[in-house]
């Protein structure tokens, strides 16, 4: 009687201690690995170039599209992707691995009488809006609470998403599509109406949503919806102290619009979830900004903004010299991301043989990588050779500056035979599908797969 209140417990036991053996780790190896020099240059971080001035230039990871809609929508509803993709070069971009920025401009003041918007819509919308001429220049601001134009915007923002969304070739969208230079701010010295609230700008934001993924988008300024959906911010000032700090305390602390009256909360941390990016303020030569007197505040606000891009109003490779030139490559080196692996440990359970690592990478850089990107794995035997191959999802956009452990198994490479063997890491860029990350790791590397780890399997 007294066994057999006993034996479930028993039984319970042996098979706890089972599943113990079952999952008993046997160390294969345990690898540090010093951090290198940053890398300068990488993927999804650096300077953006016009896309219509096409040129090969090492710092230059985007380049910024302006899209016109009168070019792209000639007529209502036939979109002309052809001519904004031969305007703005992107299959030569792709070729050299550069990612886009699109944004939308229906408003482009010039030295002329103009239209930015189809003359098929103007007629639609009656004409609703404003012609200007005015301190910016001259141009035709629509009016934006226009049911017309709204529908038309939701229209034309969907193709957009249809075309570009899933392209890996697409980086962000800076949402434009309101006010001068889609930089959401009008000139109402010029005549024009206040710039509208956030009851019709919601809207707007909404139209790419729907179209977008929120860590692809940014907004001009903080605004509730930006909050709140994760969206990034750029800054078309960048650099200028001023204005930059201005911008600054919108986002950690709110502002009331010098537009229109309203209030809008801040975004603060918001580029732990969508990138912070913008342009050099146009007040000042290029060179200005990575002189030895001003270069460490350029430094400061990179850092404090967690800037991952800037541009197209940036220098060029080689048009600065001596130590400005030096600036500009620290800067370039030190925005968005820069990511390595600081400890790799392999090991192989007791009974079912399995091949299981543990990466411990650390992100160096201001910001996360904005994207998911897989991470390939191999195994290579004493002479070299590729003996096992695979990848695995990491959760990089999630990876803020600091440390970061994922484990992993090496499904199938338990049955290799007994032998020396070094494990390699690398980032896959999905632009090429193949490894394509500068890493920040003193190891030996091939290409841009980098030795994590050495180890030796016991025969069978």
């Amino acid at each position: 009687m007294q066994a057999r209140r006993w034996l479930p417990l028993l039984l319970l036991g042996l098979a706890l201690a089972a599943v113990s053996l079952l999952r008993l780790r046997i160390p294969l190896a345990t690898a540090q690995i010093d951090p290198s020099d940053k890398p300068v240059t990488n993927p999804m971080k650096g300077l953006a170039a016009w896309g219509e001035n096409y040129r090969q230039d090492p710092y230059v990871a985007f380049a910024y599209v302006p899209v016109s809609w009168s070019e792209l929508e000639p007529r209502q509803g036939e979109y002309d992707f052809a001519a904004l993709e031969a305007r703005c070069q992107f299959a030569r971009w792709r070729a050299d691995g550069v990612r886009l920025i699109l944004r939308l401009v229906c408003d482009t003041p010039t030295g002329e009488r103009h239209m930015d918007i189809p003359q098929w819509l103007y007629d639609a919308m009656d004409g609703a809006g404003t012609w200007y001429d005015g301190a910016y220049g001259q141009g035709f601001s629509p009016d934006y609470e226009n049911e017309v134009f709204r529908q038309a915007h939701r229209e034309l923002i969907a193709a957009l998403g249809q075309r570009y969304a899933d392209d890996p070739q697409l980086a962000f969208v800076e949402l434009g599509s309101l006010g001068h230079w889609g930089e959401w701010h009008l000139d109402t010295e010029a005549g024009l109406p206040s710039f509208p609230t956030q009851e019709v700008t919601d809207g707007y934001v909404q139209d790419y949503l729907d179209a977008f993924a929120p860590e692809q988008l940014l907004l001009r300024r903080p605004y509730t919806i930006g909050r709140d959906q994760g969206l990034g911010l750029y800054n078309d000032s960048f650099g200028l102290p001023d204005s930059h700090r201005e911008w600054l305390s919108w986002i950690a602390d709110g502002y009331r619009s010098d537009q229109n009256g309203e209030w809008l909360p801040g975004m603060p941390d918001f580029w732990r979830f969508a990138p912070s990016g913008g342009e050099f303020s146009p007040e000042e030569a290029d060179g200005w900004y990575f002189t030895d007197a001003q270069f460490p505040t350029t430094l400061a606000l990179l850092e404090e903004s967690h800037t991952t891009f800037l541009g197209p109003n940036a220098p060029a490779y080689g048009a600065l010299s001596g130590t400005e030139a030096a600036n500009l490559r620290t800067l370039v080196a030190g925005m968005g991301y820069t990511l390595g692996v600081r400890q790799c440990t392999v090991w192989r359970t007791a009974f079912s043989r399995t091949l299981q690592a543990e990466l411990t990478w650390e992100n160096t850089g201001l910001a996360p990588l904005y994207g998911d990107w897989p991470v390939a794995l191999e195994l290579r035997d004493g002479t070299g050779q590729t003996v096992w191959s695979g990848r695995t999802g990491v959760p990089f956009s999630d990876w803020g500056p600091g440390r970061h452990t994922v484990r992993i198994s090496l499904p199938g490479a338990g049955a290799l035979p007994g032998g020396d063997y070094s494990f390699w890491v690398g980032i896959v860029d999905p632009l090429t599908d193949a490894p394509g990350v500068a890493l920040q790791m003193q190891t030996p590397r091939d290409g841009m797969l980098y030795r994590a780890a050495g180890f030796s399997l016991p025969g069978s």
